[in-house]
């Protein structure tokens, strides 16, 4: 059996982003991870930054997007990671559930490092060993 790493969690970029934002959905992420070390993948600061580039956002914002994001532990591409991203793929492909490329190196990254994923994205329920951590659905 793989031991969990309780003291780490990786960040979506859902979450990244409401902590960038101090969002009001961002308290229950932060009481969730409390006390753990806070890694992202280069896909989530890819994703990031493009979002920044696309909106057209100036030097001064970027470069306090550019601050939050390094803020975080970063996770490269290894190959043990393409490895699990790839059979994470096919693995999902098969079951009839698909994942979208950057989500599938997202969730590889939390598998590889064995430690939850705080998202706010359903995409990754149901994915075997993936300790999720998302917020309840408001009433309604």
């Amino acid at each position: 059996m793989t031991t969990r790493t309780a003291d780490q969690v990786v960040l979506d970029t859902s979450v990244a982003s409401l902590f960038f934002r101090n969002a009001a959905q961002a308290d229950y992420y932060q009481h969730e991870i409390a006390g753990r070390r806070s890694i992202i993948s280069f896909q989530t600061y890819e994703e990031a930054l493009f979002g920044a580039v696309k909106g057209g956002w100036g030097p001064r914002r970027m470069n306090q997007l550019r601050r939050h994001l390094e803020q975080y532990e970063l996770i490269g591409v290894t190959p043990e990671l393409i490895d699990i991203c790839a059979h994470l793929r096919s693995e999902r492909e098969s079951a009839g559930r698909g994942l979208k490329t950057a989500d599938a190196w997202i969730a590889a990254s939390a598998l590889l490092l064995r430690c939850p994923l705080a998202t706010t994205d359903g995409d990754f329920e149901g994915i075997p060993e993936l300790e999720v951590i998302r917020a309840p659905s408001p009433p309604g």
